[in-house]
């Protein structure tokens, strides 16, 4: 009932602000016709501004909330059919990683202090190596820690002692 009566209020405060303005008294100055098509130029007036200004806006806003949850549940639907994929591919080994694979088997020559004369990445993952001139301990340890550290082994290897005691040449391919 407060609600009510100060709405009321409201309305005759503003009727009795209005009917004491210059704009009451040029518009009772006016003939019965020419009030009637004001009124209506308002009425015009005022439902553009609610049509522009308050329901276009809920409007469009609504419209693309839609397209929102539509585009939403389309990711949804291709994100369940392709789980089973996504999920085959993370546990699946990581066998074409060249990129990857070529600074390991550098960094880990060189902390072994071996001196690769060739390093060539072949098709399927598969890494070529020339060593020439180095400890033949050296070169089965960085092999064994290539293998047990990061996964690489050793797909073929050819080794041939060098004319100097305990030194080696080598061409290893390593997956």
């Amino acid at each position: 009932m407060t609600v009510a009566m100060s709405l009321t209020q409201i309305s005759s405060r503003a009727t009795s602000a209005l009917a004491g303005s210059s704009l009451a008294g040029w518009f009772r100055t006016k003939e019965p016709r020419d009030r009637r098509i004001i009124l209506g130029l308002c009425a015009v007036i005022g439902l553009t501004i609610v049509w522009l200004g308050v329901w276009q806006p809920i409007n469009d806003w609504h419209t693309s909330q839609l397209e929102r949850l539509n585009q939403a549940q389309n990711l949804l639907d291709w994100m369940k059919l392709n789980e089973a994929e996504a999920r085959r591919v993370v546990k699946a080994p990581d066998t074409a990683g060249q990129r990857s694979v070529l600074p390991v088997i550098t960094r880990s020559a060189q902390a072994n202090g071996l001196k690769l004369n060739r390093l060539q990445p072949e098709a399927n993952g598969v890494v070529s190596v020339v060593i020439q001139d180095q400890p033949f301990g050296s070169v089965m340890e960085w092999l064994q820690q290539l293998e047990e550290n990061n996964g690489i082994t050793v797909d073929n290897a050819s080794i041939d002692q060098q004319g100097a005691p305990g030194k080696v040449n080598a061409q290893i391919r390593l997956r």
